[in-house]
């Protein structure tokens, strides 16, 4: 992690240098079923790293893709999903299909970055990232330091 770009808000609390200049929040929304994982995901890589954040929590694939799909529809933001690929409902592949598809109905050639954060070896879901479908694939075997390097690459880059 280049540690140049972050800066000290709180004893112990470090904060993307580019977070300081958005008058609007990021709006990240995060899928995944555990809640442990998904805590620990938002409270230790995002809110801890990254100000003016807007989250949104999903453990049900049919309900984030549903909420995805009015998103893009209403032209809201939606500026990094995460998601896993195993949960009820929609899995993730399917989602990212979903996500992709909605896009190109929509006529604002938006593309939301998409990181997959999973148990589940990328050699499972080659199209994925063959046919760049996601921007980034990991395992949740990733070190944290490397998980907000992705976030800090598609938010600030």
């Amino acid at each position: 992690m280049n540690l140049s770009k972050w800066s000290i808000s709180q004893p112990g609390k470090l904060i993307h240098s580019g977070a300081l200049a958005l008058k609007s929040p990021f709006s990240i929304l995060v899928l995944d079923d555990h809640k442990v994982f998904r805590t620990g995901l938002i409270d230790y890589c995002i809110r801890l790293f990254f100000k003016n954040i807007n989250l949104i929590e999903f453990e049900n694939g049919n309900e984030a893709d549903a909420f995805i799909k009015k998103e893009i529809n209403n032209k809201n933001r939606i500026d990094l999903i995460i998601t896993d690929i195993n949960h009820p409902g929609m899995r993730g592949q399917e989602l990212v299909k979903s996500i992709r598809y909605y896009e190109s109905l929509s006529g604002n050639k938006i593309r939301i970055p998409i990181i997959i954060l999973t148990m589940v070896d990328e050699t499972c879901y080659p199209e994925l990232v063959a046919k760049k479908m996601v921007d980034h694939y990991l395992t949740k075997a990733t070190e944290p330091e490397d998980i907000i390097d992705c976030i800090e690459e598609i938010l600030y880059i």
